[in-house]
């Protein structure tokens, strides 16, 4: 696989300059100059409108093929190993991470390096699903496994968040808990279905090549993450893969089961904005979103709630009940911006990303998990969730406890 390079990413501002960018503002540009020019067209001339256009149909065309030349240079200078890689320090691996979720889709269906393939990750570096790989990695390695999934345009070490002030959810699980915490990294820009999909192998793989025999898999998800980790049940049940019998606990953190509102807005937004030509083009810049952006929308987790749809441009909403594991303990924590759930700025604004609702798993035909125990934690916000010590206590309790399963075969 080529290595994704500052070049890369270079040739992708100056691809999204072209076609967004200075897209959208030769678009507006036109718009307003038709406008403009209807007095001219009910005197009966066009001239002043045709002069017009040859001088900027000519110099937008010169900056559209400037910015296409030197993107296609900084694609040359790439392929040629030009170009510090991208995953070579953290901020910019912080920037790839964004630009799946933004633009993931695209990437990969382009082919594109900077695409990001799920894998599990350790000091930054991608782990083996091997069994040489996996000891070298985890030599600790205990049968009680604890997987962190991340939420969109986050990464594995989106995890790290207030470390100087305090140790991540995976050092309180090493160290107070004989669970091993692994963390993964994915291209958030995809399907929320298709990397359920994915995760859903990489599980049936770990099962296979862990150092030693797993009874217990715990799944933390913050945001989005949660929605993978559901998604990745649903189809591990579907197939009969064997990883699902090992879950204790599902943890979601701050996941929009029903929905995210932000994303909700994007779209009534771009709808809006359709409706004037002058501003038409802003709306194809909110229509440019990723397929995992949208899914947000109405929480979806299976291709059937979306495929044969084109959810940027409709609404969308016909979701297909997922039975959650019967033999797992299902965690939901929300939290809010206010003191408390109904608290005026909370019912607004909600975690500043999603709704008290969504988060506490209520949607509109009732809990989306029957079951699903909520948390809540007051005064905060969604990506605080990351790594807050009242969460971090919650998950070493979960951890230690014993799973439902183990105590339904006591006698």
């Amino acid at each position: 696989m080529a290595t994704a390079r500052t070049t890369d990413i270079a040739a992708l501002a100056l691809e999204y300059g072209d076609r967004l960018v200075l897209g959208t503002v030769r678009d507006v540009h036109g718009a307003v100059a038709r406008r403009a020019f209807r007095a001219t067209r009910l005197l009966g001339s066009r001239v002043p409108e045709s002069v017009h256009d040859a001088i900027t149909g000519t110099v937008y065309g010169g900056l559209s093929g400037a910015l296409r030349l030197s993107g296609s240079a900084a694609r040359g200078l790439a392929s040629r190993g030009i170009g510090a890689p991208v995953d070579d320090s953290r901020f910019g691996r912080q920037v790839r991470a964004a630009v799946n979720g933004l633009v993931g889709d695209e990437l990969r269906r382009h082919g594109d390096p900077q695409a990001i393939t799920m894998s599990l990750r350790r000091d930054g570096l991608d782990v083996g699903v091997t069994p040489w790989e996996l000891r070298r990695a985890y030599p600790g390695a205990t049968g009680h496994v604890v997987v962190l999934v991340h939420g969109l345009c986050e990464s594995d070490e989106s995890w790290l968040l207030g470390r100087r002030d305090r140790p991540t959810y995976a050092e309180r699980l090493a160290a107070e808990t004989e669970a091993t915490p692994i963390v993964l990294r994915y291209n958030t820009g995809l399907h929320v279905s298709e990397n359920g999909q994915h995760l859903d192998q990489l599980l049936e793989q770990l099962l296979d090549a862990w150092p030693v025999a797993i009874h217990r898999i715990t799944l933390v998800g913050h945001s989005m993450g949660g929605l993978v980790v559901r998604a990745a049940t649903n189809r591990a049940t579907v197939s009969g893969h064997q990883w699902t019998q090992r879950v204790g606990d599902v943890v979601c953190l701050g996941t929009p089961h029903a929905g995210a509102n932000l994303e909700k807005a994007a779209h009534l937004g771009a709808r809006m904005m359709r409706i004037w030509p002058q501003s038409s083009p802003f709306g194809s810049i909110l229509d440019a979103r990723s397929a995992g952006i949208v899914d947000l929308r109405h929480g979806y987790i299976t291709a059937d709630e979306w495929e044969g749809q084109d959810l940027t441009a409709r609404w969308g909403l016909d979701r297909i009940a997922a039975a959650p594991l019967a033999h797992a303990e299902y965690h939901f924590v929300a939290t809010t911006v206010g003191a408390t759930p109904r608290h005026p700025v909370s019912a607004v604004l909600g975690d500043l990303v999603v709704h008290f609702s969504s988060a506490a798993g209520i949607g509109r035909r009732g809990p989306v998990v029957p079951r699903a125990r909520l948390e809540y934690v007051p005064s905060s916000h969604h990506f605080a969730l990351l790594n807050h010590p009242r969460v971090a206590d919650w998950l070493v309790t979960w951890v230690r406890s014993r799973p439902r399963q183990a105590r339904r075969l006591d006698p």
